[in-house]
């Protein structure tokens, strides 16, 4: 007959462990996937602030009258363009590093500023 005692688990309660544990995967998935992402976000900024520190230094370093404005790609995938404003004494560069090239849809702006030797 029946033992009040039993040893093991009813097919319920395994099933009810097993909806339990697919949704904690589910879920541990979701935040897999998001840190991810975020992980190729900030790889793409770093190495778009990379590039237009590199820009802005080679400007910086160059002749005070070459320095005008223009815009290159960079390693096919961010687009560089600066723009030169002059006054009596300095030039300032406002930098903008945009990527992908096909939708520019994430971009950083950068600045600086050059005297007059």
């Amino acid at each position: 007959m029946f033992r009040e005692n039993e040893n093991g688990s009813s097919i319920l309660e395994v099933i009810v462990a097993m909806v339990i544990l697919a949704l904690l995967v589910t879920g541990l998935n979701a935040c897999v996937v998001t840190l991810i992402n975020s992980n190729i976000t900030s790889k793409e900024m770093s190495e778009a602030t990379s590039a237009g520190c590199q820009i802005l230094d080679k400007l910086r370093g160059s002749d005070y009258e070459s320095i005008m404005t223009s815009s290159d790609q960079i390693k096919g995938k961010y687009i560089r363009c600066w723009t030169v404003t002059e006054d009596s004494i300095q030039k300032k560069i406002d930098l903008k590093v945009s990527w992908p090239i096909t939708d520019k849809k994430h971009s950083i702006m950068l600045s600086t500023i050059v005297a007059r030797p």
